[in-house]
């Protein structure tokens, strides 16, 4: 055989070990940690003895579980005391404390720690729960709220307090939002204990007045369990807060004879037994919850009852008890205080809650208590710088601001008490006290700004005022402005909303209708005041709104009336007053109403009462008393009285007058005068620049300067000037048939007789002188004296006239000489005719 060559074993055994090297896997180098700290290696040992107090606790050995858990917290805080900043170490400090309910230890060895790792939830978590325990909620929640927002399962119970906190601080809408939360959280193991969750979310529903959502939750906790006081309590205050008190108090009044060992329900029925003013019913409840036990609340309800009862001596006593069984209870602090200031020991009560807050005591109700009892007692800076305090404690509520406004109302610093009620708006913008006292306060700035002479800015602010209580007194005020302002336009809206609000009285009516007599609705205005008198059935009352009546009858010209209810007011002082200044504006108003239609002499007789009355320190309505004397002498013939009265009236230019009544009256006095051609320039100056109103006047007395030329030319035979001036007048008034009448006459002078006949005859059913100027034509110029006697017959047959007696001697004369009868059935007649033949 022939020997295989083969390579040399020197050389195989490193190129198998080479191999070896590259397929087997690598070589690692061995990871040793960094040796523990003392104080990690005591943590770690405290997490140990944790996990073995966790399943003590687990199996019911509560004696174990306590051991184990105080042999971890001295493992922690020995870990702690080696490393004083460990997170670790402080972390479990705070579990192992709260799991032993030493509160106080957690926040003594935590908080250190916290404040230097405010982000760390490992600190913020057990933190929070101490502080909370401790009920020391400024600090805790916010530190709770910080873990919430983590949304971590083993964080759950942070909502559920949360949630009691904000039912606690009527904070509804939170209370919900936590309530949610935790049920979206919560493990499905713990379902079972769902009913109480629902049972504090039907509370937070009432809290948000959702009376609807509130029902479900109630439904929802009271299902699958047997009947729960508690729930029905809340199904009860659902019924109160749709108004069903009669139905709360039913279904309470059952729950109590059902569960009378239960004192829940007890005292809620005699809170509405309070509220609604039955005191013995609340008395026995409080009675039988005292009976049940000596409880803080048993107490707080029997002192309530005592004090609703005016006995304060026993209402201290009973919150005195309430401070024995529970000391440094704030509502039983604050309780005390009530007390104390109820019997006017204001000082006492200052002491008591002050030395509550120096024994630690602090919560916003005390701090609140202390400030207001500090503002009854006039000590209105202390009040403040308390009051300051608790709007830094909950910033985001109202009452804060709401105490600040309360004092400085009290001491009528209306600017300061504005600014703190709009505080109170901006964080709660739908609290109703709010919107009531800024109102309010607005109110009361306005009523200083109006005396100072600023009206405009006291309208502003009682527009304000009125946007935030639309209430009927709140719109008196605002209209009682507006027409102080003269703006009656803007106070007759107002009012009227005002008149329909509820609460409105007679009295809106009253002002209602003031705004509308300067709005110019002088009928609308009678009404109102008709509809006030209506309303009210006092004497006094209804003769303020008599006096408006009379106003309003004024301007409608009924003067009349409105001066018989002027002279006949009634046994009201106000409107005594009312009436008598004005009764003698109404007076000269009629006088001049008499003027117009040519009652001199009733107006002399309105003017001498006037002077009777007097007119007291109104010059303006002085001169306007001798302005209308001055025209009843110039009507009367006093010509020179007439113009010295007028002159002293308008000297110097009175309010009332218009700028060129002092022309026009001269005007009118010279027109009197029968100096045609002065008056005429009088008038003309005067009509350079009329007023409104003005010209249907200035062409009135044109026209009475035509007819009075016309008349004093026919007088002196000047038929060209009558002429003249009846066709000016004519041109003006073609339709006059009084003109058309003396245009006749001037042609019958001129010789016209058949156009003058012609027109007389025409006007003879309209004006009675036609007749007489007809009978004067057949007597004279025609000689026919049966057809004269005949149109005279008719003339006297007309009405009465100054020419009556002369008119019957010419037709007598010639009947007696014609031997003319009177028809059968004709009847003497005694009456006179008016002239009105130029």
């Amino acid at each position: 055989m022939r020997r295989t060559p083969h390579t040399p074993m020197r050389r195989l055994v490193p190129a198998l070990a080479l191999l070896a090297s590259l397929a087997g896997p690598p070589a690692l180098a061995q990871y040793r940690p960094p040796p523990m700290s003392e104080s990690q290696r005591l943590v770690k040992d405290g997490e140990t003895a944790q996990v073995s107090a966790s399943a003590a606790s687990a199996s019911g050995d509560k004696k174990e579980a306590d051991e184990k858990y105080r042999k971890a917290l001295a493992l922690f805080e020995q870990a702690l005391a080696a490393e004083p900043g460990s997170v670790a170490a402080a972390a479990g400090v705070g579990s192992a404390a709260n799991a032993l309910q030493d509160w106080a230890r957690t926040v003594d060895r935590v908080k250190p720690v916290q404040a230097a790792n405010a982000s760390e939830l490992s600190l913020a978590y057990p933190l929070g729960v101490a502080l909370f325990k401790l009920r020391r909620f400024p600090e805790a929640v916010p530190l709770l709220e910080q873990v919430a927002g983590a949304d971590q399962a083993e964080h759950l119970i942070v909502h559920y307090y949360l949630a009691s906190y904000y039912l606690f601080a009527q904070q509804g809408d939170a209370a919900v939002t936590r309530l949610q939360k935790y049920l979206t959280l919560r493990p499905a193991k713990l379902a079972g204990n769902d009913f109480q969750v629902h049972e504090l979310l039907g509370r937070a529903h009432v809290l948000r007045r959702d009376g609807v959502a509130a029902r479900a939750s109630f439904t929802q906790a009271q299902a699958g369990r047997p009947e729960s006081p508690t729930v029905q309590q809340g199904l009860a205050s659902v019924l109160e807060l749709e108004g069903k008190l009669g139905e709360a108090r039913t279904l309470l009044e059952g729950v109590t004879t059902r569960f009378p060992q239960v004192a829940e329900p007890k005292e809620k029925l005699a809170r509405l037994y309070l509220a609604s003013g039955e005191v013995p019913r609340a008395e026995a409840q409080a009675v039988a919850m005292v009976k049940l036990g000596a409880s803080p609340s048993a107490y707080l309800l029997l002192g309530d009852v005592r004090l609703a009862q005016k006995q304060a001596p026993a209402a201290e006593e009973a919150y005195r008890k309430v401070l024995e069984l529970q000391p440094g209870l704030v509502l039983g602090q604050m309780a005390v205080g009530k007390a104390l200031q109820a019997q006017g020991r204001h000082e006492e009560a200052i002491q008591f809650l002050e030395a509550a807050v120096r024994s630690g005591a602090s919560s916003v109700e005390l701090w609140a208590s202390l400030g207001s009892v500090n503002r009854r007692a006039g000590r209105f800076q202390r009040a403040v710088e308390v009051h300051r305090r608790v709007v830094e404690m909950v910033p985001r509520q109202a009452l804060g601001w709401m105490l600040l406004g309360a004092d400085h109302f009290a001491t009528g610093q209306w600017d300061q008490a504005i600014e703190d009620y709009g505080n109170a708006l901006q964080v709660e913008p739908t609290h109703a006290g709010a919107k009531q006292w800024l109102a309010r306060a607005l109110a009361h700035r306005a009523r200083d700004r109006g005396g100072a002479g600023r009206a405009d800015d006291a309208v502003r602010d009682l527009r304000r005022a009125f946007d935030l209580d639309r209430s009927a007194l709140m719109a008196r005020r605002l209209t009682a402005a507006l027409m102080e302002t003269r703006g009656y336009a803007d106070a007759r809206k107002v009012m009227e909303q005002g008149a329909t609000l509820p609460g409105a009285t007679w009295r809106e009516q009253l002002l209602l209708g003031y705004a509308r007599l300067g709005a110019g609705d002088a009928q609308a205005a009678l009404e109102a005041f008709g509809r006030a008198g209506k309303q009210t059935e006092e004497p006094d009352q209804q003769a303020e709104a008599s006096v408006g009546a009379a106003l309003a009858e004024v301007e409608l010209g009924q003067v009349d009336a409105a001066v018989q209810r002027l002279t006949e007011v009634g046994p009201s002082r106000t409107a005594a007053s009312v009436a008598q200044a004005n009764l003698p504006r109404v007076l000269v108003r009629r006088a001049l109403a008499r003027l117009e239609t040519g009652d001199v002499e009733g107006a002399d007789r309105d003017l001498d009462a006037v002077d009777k009355l007097g007119t007291g320190k109104r010059t303006d309505l002085t001169k306007l008393v001798l302005f209308a004397r001055g025209l009843t002498r110039a009507e009367g013939g006093r010509h020179a009285e007439a113009s010295a009265a007028l002159k002293k009236a308008l000297t110097p230019a009175q309010p009332w007058a218009w700028p060129n009544t002092r022309a026009l009256a001269e005007a009118f006095v010279l027109y009197k005068k029968g100096q045609v051609a002065a008056s005429r320039k009088q008038l003309a100056a005067a009509s350079k620049k009329p007023m409104p109103g003005q010209p249907r006047w200035l062409a009135s007395l044109t026209g009475a300067l035509h007819r009075r030329e016309a008349s004093l030319a026919y007088a002196s035979g000047n038929m060209k000037g009558a002429e003249k001036a009846l066709k000016a007048a004519l041109t003006a008034e073609p339709e006059d048939v009084l003109l058309q009448h003396n245009q006749a006459c001037v042609d019958w002078r001129k010789g016209k007789s058949s156009e003058a006949l012609a027109t007389w005859r025409r006007l003879e059913p309209a004006v009675s002188v036609a007749s007489l100027n007809l009978g004067i034509d057949a007597q004279e110029r025609r000689h026919e004296p049966a057809e004269a006697v005949d149109a005279w017959r008719r003339y006297l047959a007309s009405g009465p006239g100054p020419r009556q007696a002369q008119v019957r001697e010419w037709k007598e004369r010639l009947q007696s000489l014609h031997g003319l009868a009177e028809p059968s059935g004709a009847a003497p007649t005694g009456a006179t005719a008016e002239e009105t033949t130029p």
